[in-house]
C-alpha cells in the first residue's frame, strides 16, 4: 500500500475516541456497521468462557483493524468481543465506506486481506502450541511473537507491554503455570528481574527456546530484520 492509498483510507477513518484500559471497545453481541481501527495503545480480541475467565484470541497494535473479520464473515460470532489493555485511542471506518475504498485499490484491499490472513495464522500458531508446545515454550514464543509485532510498526523495545493474566489467557495457562514460566525465565537470565514489567534481556535465547519461526506473521521484512538481529547477538 502506497502513500497515496493510505492518505486516501485516513480521509474515511472517523469517530475517534478514547477507551480506558479494561473497558470493551467493542462488546461481544454488537453488530456495528463499521471497522475499528487501533491508533494508540494496546488491545486484544478475546470470547468470555463459560466460568468466566476468558481467552485471548489476538493482540492489536497501532494501525491494527481490530475487527475487520465482522465485515468479511456474513456470519458473525458475536460471542468474540474486543478489550483495550491500555488506554487507547481508536477510530472507526464504516462499512460502506470500505466497500467504495476496495472497488478501484487493489492494493488496498490487498492490505486488508493480508491483515486477516496473518491474524488467522496468528491464531493457527497459539493453536498448534497448545497442542504440542510446553508451558516454556508457549510463553516464550507468545513473547517473541510480540516483540516482532512491536517492530513491524517500528517500536523496539525490549519491554512487553502485556500482563501475565494476559499471557496466561492468551497461552491457555493458569497464571500460576505464567507466574512459574515467568519465573523460570528470568532465573535462565532471559528475562530481566523487575517484577514490574516483562523484560527480555536475551532475545536470542528466548528465539531458541520458542524454537520462533515469524514466517507465520506474513511479514518477509519483519523476519530478515528479526534474523539479522539474532545473527547480530551471536557475535
Amino acid at each position: 500500500m502506497n502513500n497515496d492509498e493510505l492518505e486516501v483510507l485516513v480521509q474515511f477513518v472517523k469517530h475517534q475516541k478514547r477507551v480506558s484500559a479494561g473497558a470493551d471497545i467493542n462488546r461481544a453481541a454488537e453488530s456495528p456497521k463499521y471497522s475499528t481501527l487501533v491508533l494508540e495503545g494496546i488491545a486484544c480480541s478475546y470470547k468470555r468462557l463459560a466460568g468466566g475467565g476468558r481467552q485471548i484470541y489476538s493482540f492489536h497494535y497501532p494501525g491494527d483493524f481490530c475487527d475487520l473479520y465482522r465485515y468479511v464473515l456474513p456470519e458473525r460470532d458475536k460471542t468474540i468481543a474486543v478489550q483495550a489493555l491500555s488506554d487507547c485511542s481508536v477510530a472507526t471506518v464504516d462499512y460502506s465506506d470500505i466497500e467504495q475504498l476496495l472497488a478501484g485499490r487493489p492494493k488496498l484491499a490487498q492490505a486488508l486481506w493480508r491483515a486477516s490472513v496473518m491474524e488467522a495464522s496468528i491464531l493457527r500458531q497459539r493453536l498448534s502450541n497448545a497442542r504440542r508446545g510446553s508451558a516454556l515454550q508457549r510463553v516464550a514464543d507468545l513473547l517473541c511473537e510480540q516483540l516482532a509485532r512491536h517492530e513491524a510498526i517500528g517500536v523496539c523495545s525490549r519491554h512487553v507491554p502485556l500482563s501475565q493474566v494476559d499471557i496466561a489467557d492468551a497461552a491457555g495457562l493458569s497464571i500460576v503455570h505464567v507466574n512459574r514460566t515467568i519465573q523460570t525465565l528470568r532465573n535462565l537470565n532471559v528475562l530481566g528481574k523487575t517484577r514490574q514489567a516483562i523484560e527480555v534481556i536475551d532475545r536470542k535465547e528466548l528465539g531458541r527456546i520458542a524454537q520462533f519461526n515469524g514466517r507465520y506473521l506474513n511479514m518477509p521484512q519483519l523476519v530478515s530484520n528479526w534474523t539479522v538481529h539474532m545473527e547480530e547477538a551471536e557475535k
